[in-house]
This record gives C-alpha cells, structure tokens and sequence, in this order.
C-alpha cells in the first residue's frame, strides 16, 4: 500500500508539474515523501474536484499564507490541468481584500514570473464597476450572498466605523465580486479558503459558510476546500474551519 501510494502520487506530480515536484526539502527527502503522498494521493483521492480546482484553491492558501515561493510551480500546475491565466489571476485577486494587498502582490508577482516562462502574453482588464457605482453594486453583490439583510449596508454604522461598512460594499465587494471571469460560487470559496488559512477569524468563516450555501456551495464543497488547505494550514487551523462549517451547516 505504501509503495502504491507513492507511485500514485508521484503520476500525480508528473501530470501538474513535469519534472518539478514541491514536495522536494533538499537535505530532507523523508518529509518530501511524506507530504507528496499525503498531499497528491491521500489529498487528492479524498477531494473529488477536478486538479485544476485544488490547484486554485492551493494558491488561495499559499498566497494567504504568505508563501509566495511555491505560487509559480501551482501556477504551472494549474496551467497543465486546465485553468486559464485568467482564472489563476482572479483567483489571486479575489483574496486580496481578505489576506491584504501585500500578500497578494507577492503571489502576483511570482504568478507573472510562470506566466512569462509559459509564454503567456499580458490579461485583459476584468473590473466591471466604476466609482459612481462601486458601492451600489457592491451593496447588491452582498445581498445576493447574504440576503436583504444586507440591505443598506454600506450607510450603516455610526461615528468613526462607518467608513468600515461603506468600504465593505464599495472595496470588498464592489471592486472584487462584481469582476469577470469567476463567479460567485468561485469567489466565495476562495474567500472562505482565504479566512480558514488566515486562522483567528472564527466569526468571519461561520459568516461565510452561509455565503457560500447562499450562493449554491455545498458543505462538502467546504470540507473540500478545508481538506486542501490542511497540508499547508495544519490540523490546528483546520479543526478550527470544521467547527465553522458544522456550525452553519452541520453534518445530516
């Protein structure tokens, strides 16, 4: 069983990565077998999404992790499973207002540098708000996901907070959810992949496991998405985004 194990990760790696594995610990081969098999056969047989899917999501948690140095070999794993530049970049993008602009201009950063190495030319603009209506839409993006009410956000709050809500409507989701490309469903299992890595937002992750069943994501979508993120989050925090899930959406 154990050499099956490696066997089928090791096919597993080829596909993604060619000769490249990041799972490889130079001067420490025995972790880079544990975690290859864990990740790419124990992982990947658990979770039914198609690679290119856990090859995003993956990038969600690196990029949330401050882990810039392992976003180039995903990006060509999702790249060779299917995922377009677009969706690699917005998928970069939607985590931004959740993990912070830093964070996610170093995955930018090392996103482009795999770009060019594929030969990929430069992305068209996907925003779809202007200043005008960035609040308003975004405003309605939340009621979408979280229901009406939500309605009037982004003028609630009271003395030196308000900004807070009208900056949740009009930045979090009016420059991000409003864009092309992903849709809903896509952008808030990113943003739920983002929170569970980041750890300490408890209230946040419950709030968004109703986002995401609002918008059409199942529990087992969630677990999926808490089951990639493990190798890299570790039990700890992964325990605690299973209590978040059986909180809104227990087990039946």
């Amino acid at each position: 069983m154990a050499q099956d194990r490696m066997a089928e990760s090791a096919a597993t790696v080829k596909t993604l990565y060619g000769t490249e594995n990041p799972c490889y610990v130079k001067g420490s081969p025995e972790l880079g077998d544990i975690m290859q098999k864990f990740i790419y056969s124990d992982v990947n047989n658990q979770v039914q999404m198609p690679l290119a899917q856990k090859e995003l999501l993956t990038i969600v948690v690196l990029t949330a992790n401050a882990t810039p140095e392992d976003i180039g070999i995903h990006v060509k794993g999702a790249l060779n499973a299917g995922a377009t530049p677009e969706e690699i970049r917005e998928t970069i993008y939607q985590t931004t207002p959740y993990v912070g602009f830093a964070r996610a201009k170093n995955a930018l950063i090392e996103m482009q540098l795999a770009f060019e190495e594929a030969g990929i030319e430069e992305l068209a603009n996907q925003g779809t708000v202007t200043d005008a209506n960035r609040v308003q839409k975004g405003e309605d993006t939340q009621v979408a996901i979280f229901g009406d009410r939500m309605r009037g956000f982004a003028n609630s709050g009271t003395g030196d907070q308000k900004h807070i809500n009208n900056w949740l409507s009009g930045n979090c989701f009016g420059d991000y959810y409003t864009r092309k490309v992903l849709d809903l469903k896509q952008r808030e299992l990113i943003t739920f992949t983002a929170i569970i890595t980041l750890g300490c937002c408890d209230p946040q992750a419950k709030a968004h496991v109703n986002g995401n069943l609002g918008v059409g994501n199942t529990r087992q979508d969630l677990i999926d998405a808490a089951t990639i993120a493990l190798p890299y989050i570790g039990y700890p925090r992964t325990l605690n985004a299973i209590s978040a899930i059986n909180a809104a959406a227990p087990a039946k």
